[in-house]
């Protein structure tokens, strides 16, 4: 039997990366190239809900961008990427009963998409402003990060029809094509070379109510991503507070940062008022820690690109030997022996 927490958090951006592999193969990426770069079987781009690991996305962007070049593909890919890829986060956004609900949806489940993801939004007087983040955005020259964002506006105008209020796009990364065609897709401004990337809407936008509210709906989805919530041995119903302290620890990971005091530093408090925020919601500073790193540990360890040494690099490590002497006394076998298992389940 497959190792459900461990699988949990990349599950969804997994179900993605099948749906581009096919679409990529559609669009004329060579099916060898597309076999031989992501080491996969055939027979599994015949699958409709393929799930391939999350590492794979820079790769098959990366493919699409040396096989249609000058065409706008992740643009072209997000108008018929299927919102049912998302799963329940997607069925919880889509029948909430207002636009801020919807967005309170993916900041609190997150992590179902993806462990490393960061996903915030916070208001002004007269806009607000949503900021998405996810490190393998840099391995692709943003083309997965277009890709997010185009899909977000095409759910959002569908779901809320809201895409009106959005007054500005924003990317980190440089245009790979002109201008002209992305404002052509957003109706709107697009900028590049941001601080953030995200969009800037106009509060009224917040209350505008779904096209199909549905309470049942959206209470089965809520509480099947709760159960998912606790498996992942989350806090059922986080504070406000804790629920920052969790962004903030998932947004340092993705910059391979696991310290307490780095973690203070990026919430800017000292070590001291962040260990008595923690104890006072009922929970362990370190304990937090330990489970994203172990979170983000499983998921890199599903990937066999991934050597041990590389793995404990990334989840900041000094040498791999301490990474070994974690894992063990997280998951009672050493991290090559839980690699074989999960590959050999999956299999």
């Amino acid at each position: 039997m497959q190792n459900t927490k461990g699988l949990l958090q990349s599950k969804t951006m997994a179900t993605v990366a099948g749906y581009i592999a096919t679409y990529a193969n559609s669009r004329g990426v060579p099916l060898p190239e597309i076999l031989g770069k992501l080491n996969l079987d055939p027979l599994m781009l015949m699958v409709p809900d393929t799930r391939l690991n999350e590492d794979d996305f820079p790769k098959i962007m990366n493919m699409m961008a040396a096989s249609l070049p000058g065409e706008a593909f992740s643009l072209d890919l997000a108008k018929v990427l299927p919102f049912s890829a998302l799963g329940f986060v997607g069925s919880a956004i889509e029948f909430a009963p207002t636009f801020r609900e919807g967005l309170d949806v993916l900041v609190r489940y997150k992590f179902v998409l993806s462990e490393r993801l960061s996903f915030s939004f916070e208001s002004s007087e007269t806009h607000t402003r949503i900021k998405i983040y996810h490190p393998l955005d840099e391995l692709d020259k943003g083309a997965a990060a277009e890709l997010a964002c185009a899909t977000w506006f095409r759910m959002v105008e569908e779901f809320y029809g809201v895409a009106e209020h959005v007054q500005q796009v924003e990317f980190m990364h440089a245009p790979q094509l002109p201008i002209e065609l992305y404002e052509d897709y957003f109706k709107t401004k697009v900028l590049f070379e941001q601080p953030s990337t995200g969009f800037v809407l106009a509060n009224e936008a917040l209350n505008y109510p779904s096209r199909l509210p549905s309470k049942p709906l959206y209470e089965y989805a809520r509480a099947h991503l709760d159960r998912m919530h606790q498996e992942l041995g989350r806090p059922e119903n986080p504070s406000e507070e804790l629920q920052k302290i969790y962004e903030a620890i998932c947004e340092n990971a993705a910059r391979s940062e696991y310290s307490a005091p780095a973690l203070a530093e990026r919430l800017n408090m000292s070590l001291r008022s962040l260990q008595r925020i923690v104890s006072g919601n009922g929970a362990e500073l370190r304990e937090m820690l330990e489970n994203v790193r172990l979170a983000n540990a499983k998921q890199l360890l599903e990937n066999p690109d991934h050597t041990i040494s590389s793995i404990a690099h990334m989840l900041g490590y000094s040498d791999e030997r301490a990474f070994r002497r974690s894992f063990k006394r997280w998951m009672g076998q050493t991290p090559s022996e839980f690699r074989k298992t999960v590959l050999t389940e999956q299999a």
